[in-house]
């Protein structure tokens, strides 16, 4: 990979995303359709995108190969900011838009087996549970639920898979940054913050829009 590639993608990647987190609470706790909502929504979404993108360029370009697992979480994590991104627009009658959001789930979904196969024969008894399967598992969760959206035949729901689309975007991303920047803590601590957190977050947002069969 050529020097200012590598440096451009170096940048992008962690700062794309921190642009994403700053975005986000903003977007969380704005007054749902105003202004400050969507265009907090669009920064942190384009931020996911641009950090994400550029986090799946450094796996797989690199001069001792491709990091499959890595690129697969990307990719994963990807497919969910853009269904989260697309949900309104759905929710309004977007066939084009829905069109896009089945494509993006079933790469979603490839993504999430592709995990699940490349780690599954690595597990032991030392490790039992490898990132690649729980991020695999969850993300095909995520997906198979988002599958089962019926898009403008079932607008109210658009609030709910907005939400949980986004909401799993953001807990890969925690999930790399406390396994690979957070070393001192404990492996089930840096896996069970963001999964608590995540788990509130989806069990609120389902709630919150009481859409029948959401839970």
């Amino acid at each position: 990979m050529p020097e200012w590639l590598y440096v451009t993608l170096r940048f992008l990647h962690p700062g794309g995303w921190l642009v994403a987190f700053l975005a986000a609470p903003v977007a969380l706790l704005a007054i749902k359709g105003g202004r400050r909502h969507i265009l907090a929504g669009r920064i942190a979404a384009l931020g996911m995108a641009t950090g994400t993108t550029a986090g799946i360029l450094l796996a797989l370009i690199r001069d001792d190969g491709p990091v499959v697992d890595l690129a697969l979480m990307g990719f994963l994590a990807a497919c969910f900011t853009a269904t989260g991104y697309l949900s309104p627009r759905i929710g309004e009658g977007s066939r084009t838009g829905y069109r896009w959001d089945r494509a993006l789930t079933v790469v979603g979904i490839l993504a999430s087996l592709g995990l699940i196969g490349y780690d599954l024969p690595r597990v032991t008894l030392e490790a039992p549970l490898r990132d690649g399967v729980l991020v695999g598992a969850v993300g095909l969760w995520i997906a198979i639920r988002h599958w089962r959206w019926r898009g403008a035949a079932d607008g109210a729901r658009w609030r709910v898979e907005h939400l949980t689309s986004f909401l799993g975007a953001y807990l890969i991303l925690w999930w790399f940054v406390f396994w690979l920047y957070l070393p001192l803590l404990p492996r089930v601590a840096q896996t069970l913050i963001p999964a608590t957190f995540w788990l509130a977050g989806l069990v609120w947002a389902r709630r919150r829009f009481a859409v029948p069969g959401a839970v």
